[in-house]
């Protein structure tokens, strides 16, 4: 086909991308704003009329206005020049042929072949069959870093919604399509009153599948009585999937199994069944998967680890500490007897991983305690006690949070503050705003009645500054905890 930079009007060809019989695609400029674009010709007057080239031309272009799907190229335009070429312009793909992408790993190709699931999903609620599904049909880019397939080439598509009245355009013993690819059905041709329906492309999408992970086409004949017999025998070896590629893979081949069933009906009912397949085998093929049942193997030696055995001097489980069951001290060393320690070969090298594992987070989070703490403000307010209470039933306050112990039972209202060296008291006012005590330096330990106060504190060298207010109340204790804040 000799094809002219101006052929299509509004349309500068640039270069030819590829060809196949009266057919070619090319790399060219919509002069309207430059987009960049993929023309696809065909020499239509070069056709069998029988073939009725203009009507399925036509078809081709009504099909693809009507789909869309981010697995589908976008259609912009088409038209038939004044000398009998037709052209559809799509949007440029660049990218390779699925074929190119056989033998990789499972967990690589299921997010390739989900989105071409979905993308069949919507032409079949098109209502169309596309009839030539097959793995250089798919075109496979990159986008944000992840592979995009694009299915493309619907120049045998079957509309399945077209009237009665207009006719099919598929002479009786036609076929369209890679016979390599093709059902049963669409080889035999079907009993009158049923037509092919998504269940096809089901099947031809199946034996795609099967290459890729095969690394060869399922059916390798070469004339057609041996294909037809391929087709109807399923004369291909089942998967067998290596575990370096996702291998063994139940669910996946099971799929792929039922998608290339010789009967139609015992194929998947629709592709969101297939989709959601694939979504399942992709959980069962990550590496992760195997990673964390590797994990669960080494783990799984502690569930045999036997209990230990009673002690034989009397200090059994119920001992508080180990030091309960320590031997007297004049028995001499080499006579007290040692019971042979569990085995935990299988789990040592295990255990020691975990422990390291411990003391380096154990090391960080002191770390990460004693940089909090080098701004922490500890406020305790210490209320009186009624008698009753002063008996021996006061409450009592954590050590670590009190400040000094002897703070802790004072019998009047106090309140006690720890701020790190430096610190400052700037004043403490009482609810009717009366300055009652500072400065003073920190740490500080002030009486007051009950009643409602407001103390400032601050830290000149940080910048820190607080303010806190609190309750002194008969018979209570109020603890606060905070952290520094920076002054204004």
């Amino acid at each position: 086909m000799n094809v002219r930079p101006n052929l299509v009007g509004g349309y500068t060809i640039l270069e030819r991308l590829g060809r196949g019989g009266l057919s070619g695609v090319f790399r060219a400029l919509r002069d309207a704003d430059g987009l960049e674009v993929a023309l696809k010709i065909t020499s239509l007057a070069d056709l069998d009329p029988e073939f009725r080239p203009q009507e399925r031309f036509e078809r081709e272009a009504e099909l693809l206005g009507r789909l869309s799907h981010p697995a589908l190229p976008k259609f912009h335009d088409w038209g038939v020049t004044l000398d009998g070429y037709g052209w559809l312009a799509m949007e440029l793909v660049r990218g390779a042929p699925l074929s190119q992408f056989a033998l990789r790993p499972a967990w690589e190709l299921i997010p390739i072949l989900i989105p071409i699931a979905e993308s069949l999903a919507a032409v079949a609620r098109g209502g169309i069959v596309h009839r030539d599904v097959a793995p250089d049909n798919v075109l496979v880019a990159m986008e944000d870093g992840r592979f995009a397939p694009k299915l493309i080439d619907f120049g045998v598509a079957k509309d399945l919604f077209a009237s009665a009245a207009a006719g099919g355009l598929t002479q009786h013993g036609a076929f369209l399509g890679k016979l390599s690819y093709a059902p049963p059905e669409q080889l035999l041709g079907l009993p009158k009153g049923q037509t092919l329906d998504f269940r096809a492309d089901v099947y031809s999408f199946g034996l795609t599948v099967w290459e890729l992970l095969a690394g060869r086409q399922a059916v390798a004949a070469t004339t057609l009585p041996e294909i037809v017999n391929a087709h109807l025998t399923r004369s291909w070896p089942r998967l067998d999937l290596p575990p370096a590629r996702g291998g063994p893979a139940p669910k996946l081949l099971a799929l792929v199994e039922r998608m290339t069933a010789r009967r139609r009906e015992d194929r998947p009912s629709s592709w969101e069944e297939i989709v959601a397949a694939l979504w399942q085998a992709l959980d069962e093929v990550r590496p992760v998967h195997r990673e964390l049942e590797q994990k669960k193997a080494e783990l799984a030696p502690f569930d045999h680890v036997p209990p230990p055995e009673p002690r034989q001097d009397g200090a059994g489980a119920d001992a508080p500490f180990p030091e309960a069951a320590t031997p007297p001290a004049e028995a001499p060393v080499e006579d007290v007897p040692v019971a042979p320690a569990p085995a935990l070969a299988p789990t040592a090298r295990l255990l020691t991983r975990e422990l390291l594992l411990g003391r380096v987070v154990l090391i960080f989070g002191i770390a990460a305690l004693v940089a909090a703490l080098a701004f922490a403000l500890h406020v305790v307010v210490s209320a009186p006690e009624p008698a009753a209470e002063a008996e021996g039933l006061r409450p009592a306050i954590a050590g670590r949070d009190t400040g000094p112990p002897s703070a802790a039972g004072a019998p009047a209202g106090r309140l006690l503050v720890a701020l790190v060296p430096g610190g400052v008291l700037e004043e403490v006012v009482d609810e009717a705003g009366r300055r009652v005590a500072g400065p003073r330096p920190l740490p500080a330990s002030l009486p007051l009645p009950p009643g409602a106060y407001r103390a400032r504190l601050a830290h000149p060298e940080s910048g820190c500054a607080m303010t806190v207010t609190f309750d002194i109340r008969p018979g209570g204790t109020t603890r606060v905890l905070e952290s520094c804040l920076g002054g204004e």
